[in-house]
């Protein structure tokens, strides 16, 4: 059965933003739907993300995953240990991230050293690349967190499709209002 899995970022929470709004209408379209509450939201630890994510058994063949800001890297990380019988459907990354060189106001909010044990010592874009069939890298050019680079990173990186929602900041309430309650623009692309 096809099954959608939405990872929130750091200091996130499953109801917070855009996460139940994309969870309702992937049910409408007939998608089974997990949005969990992730480990370790303040001191971000992939290690012990991904035994939580495996050990409940979210990812499939069947799978789409969505990830915003952190939840994002967390999908790349995942990608990378997956097993090679796993290969998932589709990646959607919005707001995503390749290592902790983010921008200082970030840094104003949630502390840098946060990030250390969020990221494998390197990615092997190779063995991502082959663990999804398709990557969608969703980003706005006024992200006060994420710089640009990011996208392009992993646009590059993945072969993935670039899409670039200008003025839409980080993609959450906190930074863009309560237009972030929902998130029409996503929906295409699940």
């Amino acid at each position: 059965m096809k099954n959608l899995l939405l990872l929130h970022g750091s200091y996130g929470d499953p109801n917070k933003n855009w996460y139940q709004y994309i969870g309702v209408k992937a049910q409408e379209k007939g998608y089974s739907v997990n949005i969990p509450r992730l480990p370790y939201i303040d001191k971000l630890d992939f290690d012990e993300t991904f035994n939580f994510l495996f050990d409940q058994r979210f990812i499939t063949n069947e799978t789409t995953v969505i990830g915003h800001s952190s939840g994002a890297a967390y999908i790349l990380g995942i990608l990378q240990r997956l097993p090679k019988d796993i290969i998932i459907q589709k990646a959607i990354l919005v707001a995503g991230f390749v290592d902790a060189d983010l921008t200082e106001r970030l840094f104003q909010e949630v502390p840098k050293e946060h990030y250390y044990k969020l990221f494998p010592k390197k990615w092997n874009w190779e063995k991502i690349k082959t663990s999804c069939r398709k990557f969608v890298i969703v980003q706005s050019v006024n992200d006060p967190y994420i710089q640009m680079r990011h996208a392009k990173t992993l646009e590059e990186k993945l072969n993935g499709e670039l899409v670039i929602l200008p003025g839409a900041l980080h993609f959450s309430v906190n930074a863009g209002g309560k237009r972030f309650k929902e998130f029409p623009e996503l929906l295409r692309y699940i």
